[in-house]
This record gives C-alpha cells, sequence and structure tokens, in this order.
C-alpha cells in the first residue's frame, strides 16, 4: 500500500520528522523523496542532525529503499556528500529521467531578478531546470551522469512490482499547499504542483493502492518568500521565539521565515485538495509547558494547547473526507511524538 505526506501550509511544516517518523516505526520496503534541493527536509535523531536536500527522510530504517522518481531534480555533487553523510549508497534507487540541475541553471537563477526577488527563489537553479523541461530544452538526466550508474533503475517499473506482491511504499511530498502552481497563492509559488496526486505521477504510481494520505500542519504558519499571509506576526519579542525555539530559520535558504496565525481556510482547503485521511502536528511544543519532558499523552497538553488542538479537530470534522488527527510532535527529535 501507499501512504502519501503533504504539507497543508506554505512548507516548512515538518515533513521531513513525520516522513522520518513513520519509516522509522512502520514496515515500508521504500521511501520515495518528490521535489529538489531548494526544499530541504530536516530530521534530528539521537543528537545527529540531518539536513536533507534530495536523500528521503525514511533513510533511519535501515530496511527501506531510498528513491528518487522521475519528477525529482537533483545536483550529482550535493546529492553523492548526502549519500556519504548518511551512508545510505546500497539503499539508493534514482529514475533515468530524474533531471540533474547544472551550474548553469544555478548561476541563471541567481543572476534572474524576477526569481531571486519577485518569486522569493532560494538561487539552487531549480526553478531555471524546471523551465528548460518544460520548454524541452536539451537536459542532462540521471541515466546521462556516470558517477550516478549504479544507482538508475526504471523507478515505475519497481514500485508498482512491489505494490503487487504486498509491498509498502511512503510518498513524501515537498513544500505544501500554500506553494502549488496549480491551487496556491499564485505568482508567490514554486514550480511544480504540491499536492498529493502530483506526487504520485511524479514517482509513476496510480491512485488505486493509496492506503493514508498524511497532511501536516503547523500551529501557525510560515514562509521564507513573499506572498500573502492572512494574519502576520511583526512583534520582535514574539518572533524570537519562533525563529529560536522553533528553528524557523530556511534550511536551505538560511533566511529568517516569516510568521503567521494559523489559517482555517488554509487548512481546510489542503485537506480537500489532497484527500486527507490523517493530520500530524508538529510545534505544538511552542505552546509554553508542553516540551516532551512533560508531556506523554493528549491529556497532559495544557488547556491552551488542548484549545487549539481541539479547534483543529473541529476543521477536520468538518471537511471532506474527514481526517483524524493521529500523531502529535512536541519536540525536535524524531522520538517527541504523542500518539492519539
Amino acid at each position: 500500500m501507499i501512504d502519501i505526506v503533504c504539507g497543508g501550509q506554505g512548507g516548512d511544516e515538518g515533513k521531513g520528522k513525520i516522513s522520518a517518523y513513520l519509516s522509522y516505526k512502520g514496515n515500508y520496503d521504500y521511501c520515495v523523496r518528490i521535489g529538489g534541493p531548494n526544499a530541504g527536509h530536516t530530521v534530528l535523531h539521537k543528537g545527529n542532525k540531518y539536513t536533507l536536500k534530495n536523500i528521503p527522510s525514511g533513510f533511519l530504517n535501515p530496511k527501506t529503499k531510498l528513491v528518487l522518481g522521475a519528477g525529482a531534480y537533483t545536483k550529482t555533487d550535493w546529492l553523492l556528500k548526502e549519500v556519504e553523510a548518511t551512508g545510505v549508497k546500497d539503499r539508493l534507487i534514482i529514475d533515468p529521467m530524474a533531471v540533474l540541475i547544472e551550474d548553469r541553471h544555478t548561476d541563471a537563477e541567481k543572476g534572474d531578478e524576477h526569481f531571486m526577488r519577485s518569486v522569493g527563489s532560494v538561487g539552487t537553479g531549480l526553478g531555471q531546470a524546471v523551465k528548460e523541461r518544460i520548454e524541452r530544452r536539451p537536459l542532462r538526466f540521471a541515466k546521462d551522469e556516470p558517477l550516478l550508474k549504479e544507482f538508475v533503475r526504471d523507478v515505475p517499473e519497481l514500485l508498482n512490482k512491489a505494490l503487487a506482491g504486498g509491498g509498502n511504499i511512503l510518498v513524501e511530498g515537498t513544500q505544501g499547499v500554500k506553494l502549488s502552481l496549480f491551487h496556491g497563492t499564485y505568482p508567490f509559488v514554486t514550480s511544480r504542483d504540491t499536492t498529493a496526486a502530483t506526487f504520485l505521477g511524479e514517482a509513476g504510481l496510480g491512485p488505486k493502492s493509496v492506503r493514508d494520505c498524511w497532511v501536516i500542519f503547523k500551529p501557525y504558519v510560515s514562509r521564507v518568500g513573499p506572498g500573502p499571509m492572512e494574519d502576520e506576526i511583526f512583534d520582535a519579542a514574539e518572533l524570537e521565539k519562533y525563529h529560536v525555539k522553533g528553528c524557523e530559520i530556511g534550511s536551505v535558504s538560511k533566511r529568517l521565515r516569516r510568521i503567521g496565525r494559523f489559517e482555517d481556510e488554509t487548512a481546510r482547503r489542503a485537506i480537500m485538495l489532497n484527500g486527507a485521511t490523517k493530520i500530524a502536528l508538529t510545534h505544538i511544543d511552542l505552546f509554553d509547558g508542553n516540551e516532551y519532558a512533560r508531556v506523554k499523552k493528549y491529556e497532559d497538553f495544557t488547556a491552551e494547547a488542548r484549545g487549539f488542538l481541539e479547534h483543529l479537530k473541529e476543521i477536520c470534522r468538518a471537511t471532506y473526507p474527514y481526517p483524524e488527527l493521529k500523531l502529535i510532535s512536541n519536540g525536535a527529535e524524531l522520538e517527541d511524538m504523542v500518539l492519539l
């Protein structure tokens, strides 16, 4: 069966931690990473911090094979450094049609004021590579790179064969619904759709075997680049809590993220557009008194935190397909999790 992890806001919701947790505790045969190096996923385990631009967050489970599909974009040197840092050389699989971002893409993007200022690009070159792919320009793919030859396999064939044999697959999505090229806050969006259906297509999978779609929220919203927020926070003292305790600094851009109050309508649309069946909430520890050392079960959360959680449950009860709140992350470490 297939489970999908999606971002319910403007990205940076904690998809990396949730994907890592699900894979670490579950029995997934494959974890498929969607997207490119413009969106990093962070995993903290036993004091070790991993900021991953390409490697799927499920790497912590030694039984899980790690996949980059045809919709993926990567830079060869960045990818190989991550392979070495995570020790996953014997588990990495790359579709031959995954695109290689070249230095010329990065240089062109960094020199384009529209990309860098108007859109808010982080300057990795992914947007330029996507543009050239759409225009059918000459590109280098994984199949063209000798340094990646040992990893290249037909991903759709591999994954669908696994499903036919009863295997389990985790699809780790990228960014959040507000950044969707189709459904987001255009023009302040990324270069792709960022919803569950597109994630499946980029991996080479169909919808028939989907079991659960996880949508990830924080009790507030954030984004690195420009774009609308319903109720942005500007108070310096309040922002310090998010930037310091919440580590709200872009894992790729290294820019301080903008912070806003939780947006009910964004959450409702994320549930609807992704067909969410399960919800995970991260950063609940930013409510004072809800650190992992104090909270072991739902009843241990403070009244303020429980009030927000009940509000989120009400949104879920009112929005098709009526997902359940199942996981609450209340700390940075992988194991800092309350299960409902």
